[in-house]
């Protein structure tokens, strides 16, 4: 953990002990009703979670990564993944005036905030960081920094089925995006959200003069229904030069609560990135969830997917400095360089999860990874395939 981490933790630790959430023994002699707490007052909330894990590779790699994944790239290790702490004040309708404005701060704490923050080297990230303001019962406004509205798995492990991320999610879609928001409640059961935003790449500043734009329909025809309908579209960087194009992705995710106890969840999406004097790049994919929870302490996440970059111009351009962010081995950089490397990838993910008391997740995971190209590392050599057994525990707080 570097110093500037250290002194940023201490700080805002301090920070909330003193408006009255952490017992320090500073304030233990301090009689502070809950009534008269700034916290109270100003209806803030503090949650969060911290999260832990160890994966082995059955392939033993030499470079000690786990190619093709996301936030689970360390092969044969423990991996501090994530402590994060959230501050927030929600915006509501009805009440007081001053109730409809509001903030979210998400801090993340740990290995996974090389990748959402994309520094290379600092392991702190402001994941959302953004204002909120209801001018009207139905209408929500944001500015900031804030999670996109594209695809089903999110940055927050506690909240996906499953310990790895999938493809769709750690190779072809955005994490978080930049920008302004917009969000519509036309009934109950329907919903559009648009943001106009700096960049796919979630950055802070723009790459160029254009703002892209993001947009999710969400549906609720039926009580155990859920239809989302995501699209992004704006000028982003090629990587393959300096000048911008045009980027478009399209997808949508179906959520079915088939039983009380079992969900099915199916994802798909299809990407295009002109490149300019170049054939133009395509990615797309498709992901299904059966979700079983046999009670509230035991259950069984089974995923699989396929994924295809059909140009190799979003797999395999990680970078170890930042969580061994979709890694390949090094053969493939010059196939990327000549313009001649295209995967198609597959797998299948087994979770079950045990949680022995409700703020504590425990997780056991197998998940196999196949490719038509060999673009995983097998102790000094490669392979078109990959095997790892994970484990995962996250305290809830």
């Amino acid at each position: 953990m570097t110093k500037p981490m250290i002194t940023r933790m201490v700080l805002f630790v301090f920070s909330m002990a003193v408006v009255g959430w952490l017992p320090l023994p500073l304030l233990s002699s301090v009689a502070l009703a809950d009534d008269d707490s700034l916290s109270n007052k100003l209806n803030l909330s503090l949650y969060g979670y911290v999260e832990t894990s160890y994966t082995q590779n059955f392939n033993n790699p030499s470079t000690g990564v786990n190619n093709n994944r996301s936030f689970d790239g360390d092969a044969n290790s423990f991996r501090p993944n994530m402590a994060q702490l959230v501050l927030e004040k929600a915006a509501s309708p009805g009440g007081a005036l001053s109730d409809r404005a509001g903030f979210r701060l998400k801090l993340n704490f740990g290995e996974d905030a090389k990748f959402t923050g994309g520094t290379g080297n600092d392991d702190f990230d402001f994941q959302e960081a953004y204002v909120q303001y209801m001018p009207a019962d139905n209408v929500t406004l944001q500015a900031g920094r804030m999670n996109t509205l594209i695809g089903y798995e999110v940055i927050e492990s506690p909240l996906n089925p499953n310990f790895s991320r999938s493809f769709l999610f750690g190779i072809g879609e955005p994490f978080t995006v930049t920008g302004f928001r917009a969000s519509v409640d036309f009934s109950d059961s329907a919903s559009l959200a648009v943001s106009a935003i700096n960049s796919f790449k979630g950055l802070q500043r723009d790459e160029n003069n254009g703002k892209s734009i993001e947009a999710l329909l969400s549906l609720a025809p039926a009580d155990n229904l859920g239809v989302s309908i995501f699209g992004f579209w704006g000028p982003e960087d090629t990587s393959f030069g300096e000048e911008s194009a045009d980027r478009m992705q399209v997808g949508g995710i179906i959520d079915v609560q088939a039983t009380d106890q079992l969900e099915l969840v199916l994802e798909g999406y299809y990407g295009n990135q002109e490149v300019p004097g170049a054939t133009n790049a395509r990615w797309n994919g498709v992901a299904g969830y059966a979700i079983y929870d046999f009670n509230d302490q035991w259950g069984l996440h089974v995923r699989a997917e396929v994924f295809e970059d059909a140009a190799g111009y979003f797999s395999c351009f990680g970078d170890e400095s930042i969580g061994n962010a979709h890694v390949c081995p090094a053969w493939v950089s010059d196939a990327q360089g000549d313009g001649t490397f295209n995967q198609t990838l597959w797998e299948t993910t087994w979770t079950l999860q045990y949680k022995p008391v409700p703020n504590l997740i425990t997780r056991a995971e197998f998940r196999y990874d196949k490719s038509n190209r060999n673009t995983f590392a097998d102790g000094d050599g490669v392979s078109d395939s990959q095997s790892t057994l994970a484990g995962e525990m996250i305290f809830l707080f």
